[in-house]
């Protein structure tokens, strides 16, 4: 009997993405997007897992690409050296027992630790989610982030043209400016397209439920997470004082953040992320919301194709997802390239989902290689 693969070692190899233009929220701005790509070599040849660690979001981001180099080093690496390939949850445990918060270097390797034990078992890692509820992944168009009006409109329109059947876009500035903004994008894209808003944080209550109000008429799906992530009882305030659907995101870094939110009633829907919360993290607090009636909507505006079809995999495979997903891509800042082999969209709106083994993509090495922090000039 072949024993069973074993991890041998832990790789972090960070990536800088240097955009056309800059995308900005109201927490800051950014033309570079950094993500480490995760290894976990194991002593059968050819086996490995790979997951996308994502320092997000611009401006200022949760974890530092320093800060999670050195927690894979440190401390990711000796958590999983020795574990069996596919003993994820061996591997979780010993990672959590060693590494305080840390949750998006732990999301990406929880999604390694997804690929590599799929692949082990030679199966797609949407068979360890619970199968497939549908091939079909469709997600919305780049987010627009914050500029003038006529800026954002015309990108905005250009997804329009090419299919997307929603679109998001930024605000967080002035409440007068970000009304102008919304009235410009409704205006390009026409009635048909949904159209989502996310103020990341900005606004205090009092003026989140004015801007808010004054959106109402632009038809307006949902917006997400208007006021600073740690004030629930906020949330709770604007949910009451407005009639558009409220949607947190910052505020739920675990599945007791998303029970909090459930108890309180402080959001319709809850945003969810794989490059936050992992896969075991997300399905968790899914499932969790599913019971209390609040839905969720799934993904992160920058993502590299390896953190992309990671979620598309769970998105085939849950329930209580809003669709389109909001899968994201280096198309905000005008980067249509991945560092994927092939085309994980080959039409807008949608994504393909692999079949092969573990996340079923073959990583772009030399790609990977041109763009290496230590290899770009910073």
């Amino acid at each position: 009997m072949t024993p069973p693969a074993r991890i041998t070692a832990v790789e972090a190899v960070p990536v800088v993405i240097s955009g056309k233009r800059a995308f900005r929220i109201s927490e800051g701005a950014t033309s570079r997007h950094v993500s480490v790509i995760l290894r976990l070599r194991t002593d059968r040849d050819g086996l490995e897992g790979n997951g996308e660690i994502v320092s997000a979001p611009p401006g200022k981001p949760e974890e530092f690409l320093e800060e999670i180099v050195g927690a894979v080093n440190r401390y990711v690496a000796p958590a999983l050296i020795g574990v069996e390939a596919s003993n994820r949850r061996l591997a979780m445990a010993r990672l959590e027992a060693t590494l305080k918060g840390r949750i998006w270097t732990k999301a990406g390797v929880n999604n390694a630790l997804h690929d590599l034990g799929a692949k082990a078992l030679g199966v797609p890692v949407a068979q360890l989610l619970g199968g497939r509820l549908t091939d079909t992944v469709p997600t919305i168009g780049p987010v627009v982030g914050i500029d003038a009006p006529d800026a954002m409109a015309a990108i905005a329109a250009e997804s329009a043209r090419a299919g997307y059947t929603a679109i998001k876009m930024k605000i967080g500035e002035t409440i007068a400016a970000d009304v102008a903004r919304v009235a410009a994008v409704r205006e390009a894209i026409g009635p048909a397209v949904r159209l989502r808003v996310d103020a990341n944080d900005h606004y205090r209550p009092a003026d989140a439920i004015q801007v808010i109000r004054a959106i109402e008429r632009y038809d307006i799906e949902h917006v997400e997470q208007p006021i600073p992530r740690g004030d629930f009882l906020g949330l709770v305030e604007v949910r009451r004082g407005t009639g558009i659907k409220l949607m947190t995101d910052d505020a739920v870094a675990t599945p007791q953040d998303a029970m909090t939110v459930a108890r309180l009633g402080a959001a319709d829907r809850v945003k969810v992320k794989g490059t936050k919360h992992g896969l075991d993290g997300a399905q968790t607090i899914i499932a969790m919301l599913e019971a209390a009636g609040i839905a969720c909507v799934l993904g992160h505006v920058f993502e590299c194709g390896l953190a992309a079809v990671a979620e598309a995999q769970l998105a085939a495979c849950a329930r209580n997802l809003v669709t389109p997903h909001e899968i994201g891509s280096m198309q905000p800042m005008g980067v249509m390239s991945d560092i994927l082999v092939g085309n994980l969209r080959p039409q807008a709106g949608f994504i393909r989902l692999p079949d092969g083994p573990g996340l079923g993509v073959e990583l772009d090495w030399p790609a990977i290689e041109r763009q290496r922090a230590d290899r770009v000039a910073a």
